[in-house]
């Protein structure tokens, strides 16, 4: 969809009002592909501008694109904005950047053979003091029965028709309640890695931080999605603590 930048539109963001944000939204939904060529033509420029200051100069066009296909799928989907389209691009738009910035980071190319077949140590298996301590919150903030369901299946290697009579429960229900219990914790983490007590930071941010994981977890509802992602556009320290929360998520499953 990216066109040549030489007759990028100046001024992106003037609206009719016969056709503002939010019809063009309700007519992607319904499956007009003019209708979100009209989005993409409306915020292409600032769009390319905005990926062009966060990242590389040449993968702009690749990010922008990414962004733009994602939020087409969501809203195909019955999900993503229903407003805030510009905030809820933008925001796509600094994830993808920032995503691209730690992968190459952690990518260092090089020519030495002994260096790419040294070992790396990873300190044996073992968690460093922070993730122990985080590991440890998360579990004991869970219910008292996902935790004994977690100790006794992934801990002590129990099966479920195991434990089914301890726990009162058929088989089949061990095993939901310890997928359960498994989601459970994978947020406990996550919430885990959120600062939402800094009182420096300011009682709208720790609200906007509280819903990360459930924004990332995709179990927000769509008006908590558009409250983060229009606070995201605008805020840089809680961009930077979703993005690396989202890296966490991805990380984890």
């Amino acid at each position: 969809m990216h066109g040549n930048a030489a007759h990028l539109p100046t001024h992106d963001d003037a609206k009719r009002p016969e056709d503002d944000d939010a019809a063009l939204i309700l007519r992607t939904r319904a499956g007009s592909d003019e209708a979100y060529a009209e989005l993409y033509r409306r915020y292409e420029y600032s769009a390319f501008r905005l990926a062009r200051h966060l990242g590389r100069r040449e993968e702009a066009e690749d990010v922008v694109n990414e962004a733009f296909a994602r939020v087409l799928d969501l809203l195909q989907r019955g999900k993503g904005p229903s407003e805030s389209f510009r905030a809820y691009l933008f925001t796509t738009i600094r994830h993808e950047s920032g995503a691209r910035a730690k992968q190459e980071k952690r990518t260092r190319p090089t020519d030495d053979d002994a260096q790419i077949d040294s070992p790396v140590a990873f300190g044996a298996g073992r968690l460093d003091a922070f993730e122990r301590e985080t590991v440890r919150a998360a579990y004991e903030s869970l219910p008292e029965r996902w935790r004994d369901v977690l100790w006794a299946l992934d801990v002590d290697g129990y099966k479920p028709q195991d434990v089914a009579t301890s726990l009162e429960l058929s088989p089949n229900s061990v095993s939901a309640l310890v997928y359960r219990a498994r989601a459970g914790l994978r947020d406990a983490y996550l919430r885990q890695h959120v600062k939402t007590d800094d009182a420096a930071e300011g009682t709208a941010h720790a609200e906007v931080r509280s819903l990360f994981v459930a924004v990332l977890r995709r179990t927000a509802s769509v008006r908590d999605q558009e409250r983060v992602h229009s606070h995201l556009a605008t805020c840089s320290p809680c961009m930077s603590v979703y993005l690396e929360l989202a890296e966490d998520a991805s990380a984890i499953g």
